[in-house]
This record gives C-alpha cells, sequence and structure tokens, in this order.
C-alpha cells in the first residue's frame, strides 16, 4: 500500500541501506539459496496482517476573526492512533514467462487529539459571548460591594417564554455562590451569582440561547473565572488498493517488481469546538456549572485514483529479506462539509442553529515511500517491522472569508497531509 493515511505502514529506508552494506559479502551459496526463496514468495499466494501506530498530521482550521471560536493562519495538528491492515497476494498466471501477481491491500485506522485552553478573566469585566440570532433575549446585570442581582428573558423561535430574576446579599457578612436555569419550549436561561462580605467582591451572570442562536454577559469580579477553549478531533482513515504487479527476480537475491492499479481513501474528520465560562464560586468546594457555546464540523474527504508502484527485495540471508516500496499516484477528491452551533445552558436542552453544508472538487497527488524487513519463521510464515511516510497534496480544511456583511464565512480549502508509521506484520504464505 502507498500514499497518505493509508492504513498500510511504511518501511525502514535507513536500517535497510546499513544491512545492505553489511551483508554485501555474502557468499555465492547463501546468494543462490536466496534467490530461490525470493522467486518462491513472488510466486506464493500469501496473506499479509499488520498493525501499529499512525501520526497524521493535518491542517488545522484557519482563522476568523469575528466569530467566537478563533484558530490560526497555516496551523496544523498531529493526530494520533492504531491502525489495522492487510494485503492479499494472488499469482494470476504468467504472459510468456513473466509472472504477474494481483495485491489487493486496504485497511482502517482511527486517530485523535485534544486540546484544551484557559484564558483568565481578570480585569475583563463586562464580558460577553455572542453567537447567531440574540433578539429574542435580553440580560440586566447589576453588582454593589458584596451584592449582585440578574434579571433574563427570552421569547425563542417557537413564541416559548423563560425567564429568572434573583439576587444575591452579603453585605451582612458571609458568602454565597447560587445558580439556576428555566427551559422555554426552543431554549432556555440561566444565571449566576456570587458574593463574598469579607472582601465586598460580586460577580453576575446571565445567558439565554434557543436553536438559532446564544448570548452571556458577565459583569463584577471576574479574577476567578475563565474562559475554557477546547477542541477534539476524532479521524477515521480508510483505503483500499488494487494493484497488478510483474516480480522480476534478479541475482544475488534481489526482486523487483513494477505495479499500478486503481486506489480508493477516504478520511473523515469529527471536530468539535466548545467555548464555556468557567464560573469562580466565593464558597470553596462548590462548583458553578459551564455556559456557553459548542461548534461540531464533519470534513469527509474521498480520493478515487490510481497509482504506481515499485517494490524492492533483498534477500540478504535465506530467511531474512530486506523490503522497499515506493508509490506515485494522482486522485479525484471529493470534499463535504457539514457544521452547526449549539448553546451550552445547564439543564436546558438546546437544538443546533446555523446549519452549513459545502462541498469541492479537487485533484490530489499520492505519493509513499516505506521500508521494512522480514524474517522467515518457518517455511509458512514470516514476521516483520515496517515503518514509513506517506504524502497527500490536498485535505481538505476551513478558512473563513469576508461575507461582506461584517462577518465571515467558512469555505473548504485544501493543504497538504503527511502520515507517519511504524508497524509489525506476520505473514502466511499457501
Amino acid at each position: 500500500m502507498g500514499s497518505s493515511v493509508s492504513i498500510r505502514s511504511g518501511r525502514l529506508a535507513i536500517v535497510a541501506a546499513s544491512v545492505l552494506t553489511a551483508f554485501t559479502g555474502s557468499s555465492a551459496l547463501a546468494q543462490d539459496n536466496s534467490a530461490k526463496s525470493a522467486s518462491g514468495d513472488a510466486l506464493s499466494p500469501s496473506f499479509e496482517l499488520e498493525t501499529g501506530v499512525n501520526w497524521l498530521n493535518l491542517p488545522s482550521w484557519d482563522a476568523r476573526d469575528t466569530d467566537v471560536f478563533t484558530g490560526s493562519a497555516g496551523s496544523r495538528v498531529t493526530d494520533i492512533g492504531l491502525g489495522i491492515g492487510y494485503t492479499l497476494n494472488l499469482p494470476l498466471g504468467e504472459i510468456g514467462e513473466q509472472p504477474l501477481v494481483l495485491e489487493w491491500s486496504g485497511g482502517i485506522a482511527g486517530l485523535s487529539t485534544d486540546s484544551t485552553s484557559r484564558t483568565s478573566l481578570a480585569g475583563g469585566s463586562p464580558f460577553t459571548l455572542e453567537l447567531g440570532n440574540t433578539s429574542g433575549g435580553n440580560v440586566s446585570l447589576n453588582v454593589l460591594p458584596a451584592y449582585a442581582d440578574a434579571t433574563v428573558t427570552l421569547t425563542d423561535s417557537a413564541g416559548g417564554t423563560a425567564g429568572i430574576s434573583t439576587s444575591a446579599d452579603s453585605t451582612a457578612g458571609g458568602q454565597i455562590t447560587q445558580f439556576a436555569s428555566s427551559s422555554s419550549t426552543t431554549g432556555g436561561v440561566f444565571t449566576a451569582l456570587t458574593t463574598n462580605g469579607a472582601t465586598g467582591s460580586a460577580t453576575s451572570v446571565g445567558a439565554f440561547g434557543d436553536n438559532t442562536g446564544f448570548f452571556l454577559a458577565a459583569i463584577g469580579d471576574l479574577s476567578g473565572s475563565a474562559l475554557v477553549s477546547s477542541r477534539s478531533e476524532d479521524v477515521t482513515a480508510f483505503d483500499q488498493t488494487l494493484l497488478l504487479g510483474a516480480p522480476i527476480t534478479l541475482s544475488d537475491g534481489w526482486t523487483v517488481t513494477p505495479k499500478i492499479g486503481p486506489t480508493y481513501r477516504s478520511i473523515d474528520r469529527d471536530v468539535d469546538f466548545t467555548q464555556t465560562l468557567d464560573i469562580g464560586a466565593s464558597i470553596p468546594g462548590v462548583d458553578v456549572p459551564d455556559v456557553g457555546v459548542a461548534q461540531n464540523d464533519q470534513l469527509d474527504a474521498r480520493y478515487i485514483g490510481a497509482i504506481a508502484g515499485l517494490s524492492v527485495s533483498k534477500q540478504i540471508q535465506p530467511d531474512l529479506a530486506l523490503t522497499l516500496d515506493a508509490t506515485l499516484g494522482a486522485a479525484h477528491l471529493h470534499s463535504r462539509y457539514r457544521s452547526q452551533y449549539s448553546a451550552i445552558i445547564p439543564g436546558v436542552s438546546v437544538s443546533g442553529f446555523d446549519a452549513i453544508s459545502e462541498t469541492r472538487n479537487d485533484v490530489a497527488v499520492l505519493a509513499g515511500l516505506n521500508a521494512g524487513i522480514r524474517y522467515d519463521a518457518s517455511e509458512n510464515v514470516a514476521v516483520g517491522f515496517t515503518t514509513g511516510i506517506d504524502f497527500t497534496s490536498k485535505v481538505p480544511t476551513i478558512k473563513y472569508v469576508a461575507d461582506g456583511g461584517g462577518g465571515t464565512t467558512p469555505t473548504v480549502d485544501t493543504s497538504h497531509a503527511i502520515n507517519f508509521s511504524a508497524k509489525a506484520n506476520i505473514t502466511w504464505r499457501f
């Protein structure tokens, strides 16, 4: 198997070069036996299973200036995970004296990455967070020394209503931390208050949201509060490749196999972004539920194309061989993007809003260089280790462009991907 995000593992080229040099002086008898073994391997049906680790370096989402979720232009992310793959080799006969072998390979890998950052809101009062349509609600907040109140009302998209009016007073001493939520038909409201009679501090927070938008405001002492931004990504990489090869046995244990055929690849990315307000409580041990917004993006890539490859095997001992596999090809890329925002309000179930869908078509270059070592444990069983690097010139990512109305709109862009792999394998010959 070849190219980027392919589940097949690579081959260790540096090890190959060093071991080849070490065995240059092998005897003529060993070389004759090696050539016989290599020829037999090429003409015998075989089935290989492999598993190991993939490090898939992909473009991350680009920056946007006016939205609550932010990235950085040209940023990248490396997803890590396990993969499993297989290769089935079936001799098809000969054309003249040239044997032909059909190679069917494929695999699947699950990869992921997570990141979280906290930004202190000390000195950041007042703080607001807004997304989507917020015309149906109202937030009124007030703080005085050791006193806070909040009134939040909402008329949601279905005409349902919700409201909370609350206050907290510690002017006589003590501490108060309280919060409440109320649901409407398609959304709800939330308030949180903290007061401290010893320090004279107070915090007031109010939020509302439904299936069209979200708004949050906070005032007062925000020194114990923070904006928490998180990003989590799950990637499923899948491939199927069918190659027709013609193994050519040379002297001194060398076998060279040119091959060509169709390939199908896919990369499915499921990315979740959240931004929530972590409200600092005035009473130790009391946790105020987080409130904020979330975005779920699904970005899928489908590759259909063809690759050509060259496999080289060197039998350095009767039971030990080095392998090198290089591939190069091209594929049509179809990208599909779906995105949706939603409000995070404790105790309230809110549907997503501002759903976005977009597609894009491109042509991508696929390339790979893999190397490994194989040991014949018995006449019919071989074990090995492979590592390598695979490259895809275009994988989809998201870029934000000005929409002409003072905001930004996500659009599908492309950048390259690089996959590093290290895997163990076992092969059965029939």
